[in-house]
């Protein structure tokens, strides 16, 4: 139908090796291409990757993708260092009916190769740290000269949330989730609830006053979780060994392994789908601003069938709650909600699966938003014919037809949105 070209890093220095990473990367490339779109997947890279990195590239790729449809490219020199040739990518991006970035990459520059594919299209992860560090700044060094901007924040840009909005005008989406890839009765392999993530990434900001920590200071006020609920709990963490919150999680009761076990996606994809449930807190920035952000991790977790209790990030504004999916607050909230998916796990099971299948199913987001499944009051819109962001368009000149920007954002959209 299209052809696209997605941005990405999937080997790059802070994220090479996480399951996650590359799984939520996987997910938005093949449920763009089960719509039929054309999609060539191009990361740039900043300095010389070593063997390793190279080799994660490949066996991701390979094994989740297409050699024939993928590039890793070192910026500076231009010089391929896996997949497609770089005049392929070049004659590809000739062709291109737009360009689509994941996430912020904190770069004012368009990308090498793709200066001339309009529109371009952002699709932001972190809302709250962006915004935050974007209104002390100008927004474009953070998010490039996009033509749309989307966020996976549900409250960015609205009256549920105090973020600014940086002169943007916001459109939400979350995830999508390839719902056969986590499909089929797996028997749950750890009797516990798990999750998997980062220990202190993105340190600490101000904002109104306090102090916004990482997720470590956000499991600091659900620390007694185990104790209270006598259930067990594992955290597949990305942690310093000299950590000294270490000790005092296993103090606690909380399990605690080694989150490069899970660097293949399918490893990822066997923890998840073997655990009775998730249990994660949120990073403070999420939290604290009420942004709306849900975890592309937890939507794995629904689609297996497997319940989850998140701490409330302003989620529960647009997703139902109460039955298989859970926002918690505090520490009893969160026993609450251990409790009742223990007391009935299979209803919670099924509940799970089917909010995965009505606000995350990649497919769901093909159908005219007549024909989709209902949505909540003040639910983040469905994916639609978005022109480009005022801020944008009032900058300069949008060198994309409306009506070409348009059509290329549903096409996409179709695929990516929750």
């Amino acid at each position: 139908m299209a052809r696209l070209i997605v941005v990405e890093d999937l080997v790059g220095r802070s994220v090479v090796g996480r399951g996650g990473m590359a799984m939520y990367v996987m997910q938005i490339l093949n449920a763009l291409a089960r719509l039929g779109h054309d999609v060539v997947f191009v990361e740039f890279l900043e300095e010389e990757p070593d063997a390793a990195a190279v080799g994660y590239f490949r066996s991701v790729v390979e094994q989740w993708w297409s050699p024939e449809r993928a590039a890793l490219i070192l910026e500076p020199t231009l010089t391929r260092c896996a997949g497609l040739q770089v005049d392929a990518v070049r004659a590809a991006a000739a062709e291109a009916e737009a360009v689509i970035t994941l996430a912020a990459h904190y770069r004012r520059e368009p990308w090498p190769l793709l200066e001339d594919v309009r529109p371009r299209i952002l699709l932001e992860q972190d809302p709250g740290y962006t915004q935050l560090w974007a209104a002390d700044d100008d927004p474009v060094d953070l998010y490039g000269e996009q033509d749309v901007h989307f966020t996976v924040g549900a409250n960015v840009g609205t009256e549920r949330s105090a973020l600014p909005a940086v002169g943007i005008e916001w459109h939400h989406l979350f995830n999508p989730v390839v719902l056969d890839w986590w499909a089929g009765e797996t028997q749950v392999q750890r009797n516990r609830f798990t999750t998997v993530g980062a220990w202190r990434d993105y340190g600490y900001l101000e904002w109104q006053g306090r102090i916004i920590g990482p997720k470590a200071e956000e499991f600091e006020r659900f620390i007694d979780l185990p104790e209270r609920t006598g259930e067990a709990f594992e955290l597949a963490l990305g942690i310093d060994p000299d950590d000294p919150d270490l000790p005092r999680l296993l103090e606690h009761g909380w399990m605690v392994e080694d989150a490069t076990a899970l660097a293949a996606p399918s490893a990822y994809r066997d923890y998840i789908r073997g655990s009775l449930g998730e249990f994660s807190c949120a990073k403070g920035g999420y939290v604290a601003t009420r942004s709306g952000w849900f975890s592309d991790r937890s939507a794995c977790y629904l689609a297996a069938g497997r319940p989850v209790v998140l701490q409330a990030t302003g989620f529960e504004d647009v997703l139902p709650t109460g039955a298989g999916l859970f926002a918690v607050g505090d520490v009893e909230e969160a026993a609450r909600a251990v409790r009742e998916v223990t007391a009935d796990y299979p209803r919670h099971s099924r509940a799970a699966r089917r909010i995965a299948r009505e606000h995350f199913d990649s497919d769901q987001f093909a159908r005219p938003a007549a024909h989709r499944g209902r949505r909540r009051v003040g639910a983040a819109r469905p994916w639609g014919d978005y022109g480009p962001s005022p801020a944008v368009a009032s900058s300069r000149p949008n060198t994309a037809s409306a009506a070409k920007c348009s059509a290329a954002i549903s096409l996409a959209a179709a695929a990516c949105a929750a």
